[in-house]
């Protein structure tokens, strides 16, 4: 059986870092190892990490750079990584215990280079509520890296994240593995909680959205094809319009609310 090696990028994660260790730890199919890669933290979160290190837990420092890029702590922990299969997780999400399962299972397909799952609200907030509905309705033509899984020879073979991209690192990944013929598998189903304080104030999002935006414009350079501008009526109600009447319908009026706010936002900063 392939072994999979779990890397956790994390920055000031102090409140939910210990969260996605254990649950990690209490998988069904243990991982081979668990690396924590620091980028810089302030907070607790490599003392927090360290107190796993009886339990195999192995915490990394990132080298020193510029800026908030999570492609850097994650190519870097997949240099010390020994698995077959590289599981990429953010510090704050916490995945059920089956999880790794799932991984070793879709992976085994010689198809399937990337296997991904869209991560769940985890606060509970109404904002959070929206934006995770929101997520799980997009139609993916990539693989997020919130929880990213992929065969460890393909990763190297296409050379990692671009540690150029502050943020849609994941697009380009996902992209340069799709032009070698592998299929990916993006998972809406699996439960993997997103305990996420930007997603949980009016603040966070737009601060999540410029975010995004960032990194979208040299996606748009280097994949225009995959980032028309105009779109087809009928994408525009299945993307949108549709997602806001679900929200209203499976989630209420107040989220359904919220989705429309979201939207909105996004829309007027063209992401």
């Amino acid at each position: 059986m392939a072994k999979v090696s779990v890397i956790i990028p994390a920055k000031n994660a102090e409140q939910t870092i210990a969260k996605t260790i254990e649950a990690i730890l209490n998988q069904d199919t243990k991982p081979l190892e668990i690396i924590v890669v620091d980028g810089g933290s302030t907070d607790r979160t490599v003392e927090i990490a360290l107190e796993y290190s009886n339990k195999g837990v192995k915490v990394m420092k990132e080298p020193p750079h510029e800026g908030n890029i999570p492609a850097i702590g994650r190519n870097f922990g997949a240099k010390f990584a020994q698995g077959d299969i590289l599981l990429f997780i953010d510090p704050d999400c916490i995945p059920e215990k089956s999880l790794i399962t799932r991984v070793l299972r879709t992976l085994s397909n010689p198809k399937v280079g990337i296997y991904s799952v869209i991560v769940q609200d985890g606060k509970g907030t109404t904002l959070s509520r929206a934006w995770h509905f929101l997520q799980l309705q997009i139609e993916y033509d990539f693989a997020p890296s919130r929880v990213l899984a992929v065969k460890r020879e393909l990763f190297e073979r296409v050379g990692g994240f671009d540690e150029t991209l502050p943020t849609g690192e994941d697009n380009d990944f996902s992209y340069r593995v799709m032009n070698l013929g592998y299929d990916i598998v993006v998972d809406k189903e699996t439960v993997v909680l997103h305990d996420d304080d930007h997603a949980a104030s009016l603040r966070g999002i737009i601060k999540l959205l410029k975010w995004y935006r960032i990194g979208k414009r040299k996606l748009v350079e280097r994949y225009p094809d995959r980032f028309r501008k105009y779109r087809p009526s009928t994408a525009l109600y299945r993307n949108h319009v549709l997602p806001i009447l679900r929200a209203f319908k499976e989630e209420g009026f107040t989220v359904g609310l919220a989705c429309i706010l979201i939207k909105a936002l996004s829309l007027i900063r063209h992401i």
